[in-house]
């Protein structure tokens, strides 16, 4: 592909912002899910909102982001701004591809623990999301310096609206 486009197509957008979404249901009812699994691997039926809605988010997330990845693959990334210095722009490229590869690591590690009944997947899991955290954080600080300070018109590239 020589031709790069300047917005995210509309798919790669939406799926961007739901992903958000779930990703944030997922963490806001997931404190539960220590517990369930514990009973879970007790051989309790564990019950509540966290072990009814928390692991089917998960597997939506994981679809999701497979395709997103793939959209992204057939569709391209918008190129950066030409303003943008060489090592912000290799350290933008490292932080999407870890929260791709994170994306797909944390509902793994999650079925693991939760249909492997493997406790220390769990625990990877917890980490996992953890990382994820302080990284979306830095992904919306850099997106925000780019919008406010740098003010290079980066962020309209995944905003819904242009």
């Amino acid at each position: 592909m020589t031709d790069r486009p300047e917005r995210y197509a509309p798919a790669q957008i939406a799926l961007h912002w739901g992903i958000l979404v779930l990703f944030a249901l997922n963490v806001l009812i997931g404190d539960g899910m220590e517990e369930a699994l514990r009973l879970r691997l007790d051989g309790a039926l564990p019950a509540g909102l966290s072990a009814r809605v928390h692991p089917p988010v998960g597997v939506v997330v994981l679809l999701l982001t497979l395709i997103r990845i793939g959209l992204r693959w057939q569709n391209g990334a918008p190129a950066l701004p030409e303003t943008v210095p060489p090592l912000m722009a290799r350290a933008s490229h490292w932080m999407h591809m870890a929260l791709y590869a994170l994306l797909i690591a944390i509902p793994l590690t999650g079925m693991m623990a939760w249909g492997g009944g493997l406790r220390a997947a769990g625990e990877v899991h917890e980490a996992l999301i953890t990382a994820t955290l302080i990284l979306v954080a830095g992904h919306a600080a850099a997106a925000l310096v780019h919008h406010f300070v740098l003010k290079d018109g980066l962020l309209r590239r995944m905003s819904p609206r242009g």
